[in-house]
């Protein structure tokens, strides 16, 4: 036999060493995958917990919120009442002051301009 290589034989080696290159490859592109795969899942992960707190800031913020909101509620009908009491004083008091001008008037006493 002689030490030279045939074509055959160059084709069998170039097949086995496109092979073992495809191989290769292969493993490198799934660990960059499950590299890649295990990234994002910690990200989603590190996202989800974060989402969480911020959900659960919105969530008191919220209950201050209606807090505040029953507060401001609880001082305007105070104010409604307030100004309504205030409404039917000035209304009594302008029929007091009618009735005080009929008086002055028959009884001859002057009352001042109010």
């Amino acid at each position: 036999m002689s030490d030279n290589a045939t074509k055959k034989d160059l084709e069998n080696l170039g097949k086995s060493l496109e092979a073992s290159f495809d191989k290769k490859i292969d493993k490198k592109i799934d660990k960059a995958v499950t590299d890649l795969s295990e990234i994002i899942a910690n990200f989603a992960q590190q996202v989800d917990v974060r989402f969480n707190k911020l959900e659960s800031r919105v969530d008191e913020l919220d209950k201050k919120f209606d807090r505040l909101l029953q507060t401001i509620d609880g001082f305007v009908s105070r104010i409604d009442s307030y100004e309504t009491e205030n409404a039917m004083r000035d209304r009594q008091f302008e029929r007091l002051l009618k009735w005080a001008r009929k008086v002055s008037k028959k009884t001859g006493i002057p009352l001042e301009n109010l």
